[in-house]
This record gives C-alpha cells, sequence and structure tokens, in this order.
C-alpha cells in the first residue's frame, strides 16, 4: 500500500467517523427517553368470534382450546340449540349453537362446523359453535362498557359488556351464567336427550 492510498482512506473515515458519531448521539437519545407508563389496572384478554354475523369475545380464562373444521355427529330429537356431540380425544362433549339462546337467527350446521369453541368450568366442559374465529384481544377492563339498554331481553342476562373494535362492537359473554342457564347446565344436556 502507497502513503498516497493510505492519506486517501484515513481523509474518508473521518465523515465517516463523524457520521457514527451522530448515530450513536441519536440512540443515546432514543435510549435515555423514559418510556410512557402502561395504563394501570386490571386488563382483560379475549378471544373474538363471529357469530350470526356479529362479533362475540370469551374471556380467555373460561377457553381450553379452539378447534377448526370439526365433524359433528347431530342427535335427533334434540333441542335447536344442542346440534350434536365431538368427540375430544375419547371425551363426549355437547356442541351447542348461541344464536337461538341469544335470540340470533340460527343457520344450518353442516356435518362439519367451521369453529368450535372449547370451554372449562369447574370441570363441566361444553364446545360453542361459531362462523369463526377472529383474534385474541388485551384491553383494560375500564374499556368494557355494560350492556345497551335496548338488548334484546334473550341475550342481556348473558352479555357482560361491550367495547368498540375497529369501530365495531363486540359483546362479551358472561360465560358463569351462560354455563349456569339450564339448558346448557353441564351433563344434563345429554340426560335431557336420552329421557
Amino acid at each position: 500500500m502507497t502513503d498516497k492510498q493510505t492519506t486517501i482512506s484515513m481523509d474518508d473515515s473521518q465523515p465517516a467517523r463523524e457520521n457514527l458519531r451522530e448515530i450513536l448521539r441519536e440512540r443515546a437519545l432514543v435510549l435515555s427517553e423514559i418510556p410512557a407508563k402502561e395504563e394501570s389496572g386490571e386488563k382483560i384478554s379475549v378471544l373474538s368470534f363471529r357469530l350470526a354475523e356479529e362479533l362475540y369475545g370469551i374471556e380467555l380464562g373460561y377457553l381450553t382450546e379452539t378447534r377448526q373444521s370439526v365433524p359433528l355427529r347431530h342427535i335427533p330429537c334434540a333441542p335447536s340449540y344442542l346440534v350434536g356431540v365431538i368427540n375430544l380425544r375419547g371425551e363426549l362433549l355437547p356442541a351447542v349453537d348461541l344464536c337461538p339462546i341469544l335470540g340470533l337467527p340460527q343457520q344450518e350446521l353442516g356435518k362439519i362446523v367451521p369453529a368450535l369453541l372449547i370451554l372449562s368450568l369447574k370441570g363441566n366442559k361444553l364446545a360453542l359453535a361459531a362462523e369463526r374465529a377472529e383474534d385474541i384481544l388485551t384491553f383494560p377492563l375500564k374499556e368494557l362498557k355494560s350492556p345497551p339498554v335496548s338488548l334484546e331481553p334473550e341475550r342481556a342476562p348473558f352479555i357482560r359488556g361491550e367495547l368498540l373494535v375497529n369501530n365495531r362492537p363486540l359483546s362479551l359473554l358472561d360465560v358463569e351464567k351462560l354455563l349456569q342457564d339450564l339448558r346448557l347446565a353441564g351433563k344434563n344436556n345429554l340426560r335431557d336427550v336420552r329421557a
């Protein structure tokens, strides 16, 4: 390497060093900023899903799993909300369509259900049929508004509250009240059908 080449490379490195110093200064400023405080308070996580083209949500604490394109065994002479049973790893679970319970128009379900939400509460399991499972959302509990007073009487007891998601209302289901309803009261579903 000649002296001339060495001189040129040293001259070229001076602006690069200044540029590097400027970049490091900017990074130091960004890293030294105090991050915005996260909102304090209780948060809630829900799985949103579609039912009769409306958006609903279930708290993740009650959800054990979701299943897509599940084969369903229909039960003859069963109530309209009991659309069949599924075999989940050797355990028979009742599959329920919430549309008749919530006063929504019921759609005919074929032998394959697009989405099932498996819920569990105090050892009782239940599969809810849905058009499709959407997203997992986490939001502050204070954003949950009370259900509107204009809500249909069939639906009102089962809605814990509402919130806006992308400018669309999401109705959060009260799973404990749903599972306490006599129509969905755990293992009684299959006994009622056999009787």
